[in-house]
């Protein structure tokens, strides 16, 4: 699978100031709890800054353990 059908497949979460992280699938801010039970779960997701698009998925996901 490409990355770029991974991300197509991947609910979008934006980090805003303050770190907070919004699900753009359920209009909704998340905690990083939240996204620790979508992972477990099995829903992938990329994590993004809002104001420069940069991915940090792998930050968030370190943030995790």
């Amino acid at each position: 699978m490409s990355k770029e059908h991974q991300k197509n497949s991947s609910v979008l979460i934006k980090r805003y100031a303050g770190r907070r992280l919004y699900n753009t699938a359920s209009l909704a801010y998340v905690s990083l709890d939240d996204l620790a039970n979508m992972l477990l779960s099995g829903q992938r997701f990329v994590v993004v800054e809002s104001e420069t698009g940069d991915d940090i998925t792998r930050a968030i996901l370190d943030r995790l353990h």
